[in-house]
């Protein structure tokens, strides 16, 4: 069984982004995952805009993926940012605009938990019924986790 990334996804993970570029949305996430993960804020920004610079994590559909590692953390922190209006600057693979982000701070090392949390993302995700069913629900996060988590259960993947 493979485990979810909704295992790391709360109520209080899954934040409702009021930003109109890609830089306000990222710069709130990044801040949120500072909090979290206990990790120095420039830390976290420096690293996600490296990552940004080496290719875009708008994976399209409406979804982006901007995902670093880091050491120093037990463990993932995962963040859902829903954007009440589309990101259009992002430049997503489709060149469509970005209504939900999932932001992944996972530690350096385990190569494998890695690339399946990944894996779990983008095969829940990365298709554009369950980014619209998300879109909307926007202004309802607790409705949003509760979309997550059913996905999870219907593909059979573990939150534990």
């Amino acid at each position: 069984m493979k485990n979810s990334f909704t295992k790391y996804v709360d109520k209080d993970t899954i934040l409702v982004l009021d930003g109109k570029t890609k830089f306000d949305v990222l710069d709130k996430l990044i801040t949120c995952a500072a909090d979290k993960s206990k990790v120095d804020r420039d830390i976290i920004m420096r690293a996600t805009w490296k990552r940004e610079k080496m290719m875009t994590t708008g994976v399209g559909f409406g979804l982006a993926l901007p995902h670093i590692r880091l050491t120093g953390i037990p463990e993932p922190v995962v963040l859902v940012g829903l954007c009440k209006e589309p990101i259009v600057d992002y430049q997503s693979q489709d060149d469509q605009p970005i209504r939900v982000l999932v932001f992944i701070v996972a530690p350096e090392g385990n190569q494998e938990d890695y690339l399946q949390l990944l894996g779990s993302i983008s095969r829940k995700l990365r298709n554009a019924e369950m980014i619209g069913e998300i879109v909307d629900n926007i202004a309802r996060p607790s409705q949003v986790l509760r979309i997550l988590k059913r996905r999870s259960k219907e593909e059979g993947e573990s939150e534990e």
